[in-house]
């Protein structure tokens, strides 16, 4: 089932859910809970909100990790229906999804923005009056209004006007790689690029000096141009796949776990590393550590290693081995960065992709 990355789906639990990738099983949505009502469980080591008249946990997988453990094997126990048990993944996987009979709300960021962008400027605050201006600057690049959406606490209508970021969807991945052709040459009086010092202070906050040196970081980081700030708003852009698009379809494939790996191969097509999960098609690969087999793909779930690699440099990849089963065709095998069971084990610290001389 094709369902858009980047959807807010609301529970009839009051779960609050972002949609997780474009690919789902059949009855259900693949999501990652963003915020989880605190009557059943709730956590001090995770912020707290108060959305619709309710206190929540935000759930924040760079939180403490025994604490987040904790938390997680509690939800297990209190919501047990929005626990996948993937029949494609032979292994210790970790899904959330949402059962369809379980959707209390779908909240579409195409549409969102698309009313959004017909209101006129006097009847919007500061906030909703930014990111329409953001949205016409990025109509600059030859997208249309329905290549666009807007998700997050705007979207919901839950944001802080003075402090809630910018966060835009961009549908299709062709789409999303012609935005970023024309912001690495576009200007606007009121565009700012994340500067060394903010790259740096995000280094910091998700701990990535044991994965990278400060140089091979600000090496990616500093040519994104999916982040930077807007009237002195933090905003990122996503990326939804369209569904002609897709590198692979649930159910299609069975994933078995052969261990972990460390890898090094030169990246031969980046095209879906844009969306989530993403993945580079890779070559000439090297074992460093863990089985020796010919790994074909990296997969990824974290937005830190979308587009960071490019066709003909060489990567440097840990995580989880997998070896694919294809419906048609021969097996092969990938290597997977972060699944969610991945930040509550040791592999919270050991996964990686970053690009090498």
């Amino acid at each position: 089932m094709h369902f858009y990355e980047a959807s807010i789906i609301t529970t009839k639990d009051g779960i609050h859910c972002q949609v997780y990738g474009n690919e789902h099983p059949r009855n259900s949505i693949l999501v990652k809970p963003k915020y989880i009502p605190t009557d059943k469980i709730e956590s001090d080591a995770l912020q707290f909100r108060f959305i619709s008249g309710r206190r929540m946990n935000r759930l924040n997988l760079w939180a403490d990790k025994e604490q987040l453990k904790k938390y997680i094997e509690s939800f297990k126990g209190n919501y047990p229906e929005y626990i996948l048990k993937s029949n494609t993944h032979i292994g210790d996987r970790l899904f959330f999804s949402v059962p369809i009979d379980k959707i209390e709300r779908i909240y579409f960021p195409k549409r969102g923005f698309s009313e959004l962008m017909n209101i006129p400027d006097d009847h919007l605050d500061n906030h909703l009056k930014s990111i329409k201006d953001f949205g016409n600057f990025l109509l600059n690049s030859g997208l249309k209004i329905e290549d666009i959406g807007i998700t997050y606490s705007t979207l919901m209508g839950h944001y802080l006007s003075d402090m809630s970021d910018i966060n835009m969807v961009i549908y299709g991945n062709k789409n999303y790689w012609k935005l970023m052709k024309f912001l690495e040459i576009a200007s606007h009086p009121l565009l700012k690029w994340k500067s060394k010092e903010d790259w740096i202070d995000f280094y910091k906050r998700r701990n990535r000096q044991n994965i990278f040196t400060l140089n091979e970081f600000l090496k990616v980081k500093m040519r994104k141009k999916s982040e930077g700030f807007f009237k002195g708003k933090l905003f990122v852009i996503f990326c939804a796949e369209n569904e002609d698009e897709v590198w692979f379809k649930w159910g299609e494939e069975k994933y078995v776990d052969v261990g972990n790996v460390k890898i090094r191969a030169e990246v031969e097509d980046n095209f879906n590393s844009a969306s989530r999960p993403g993945m580079y098609r890779i070559k000439n690969c090297k074992t460093m550590e863990g089985s020796s087999v010919d790994v074909k793909k990296v997969v990824f779930y974290s937005r830190d290693y979308s587009m960071i690699a490019y066709p003909g440099e060489m990567i440097e990849a840990s995580g989880v081995l997998e070896q694919v089963f294809p419906k048609t065709g021969e097996s092969y095998h990938r290597l997977v960065i972060g699944y969610f069971d991945s930040y509550i084990t040791e592999r919270r610290e050991k996964e990686y992709l970053k690009v090498v001389e």
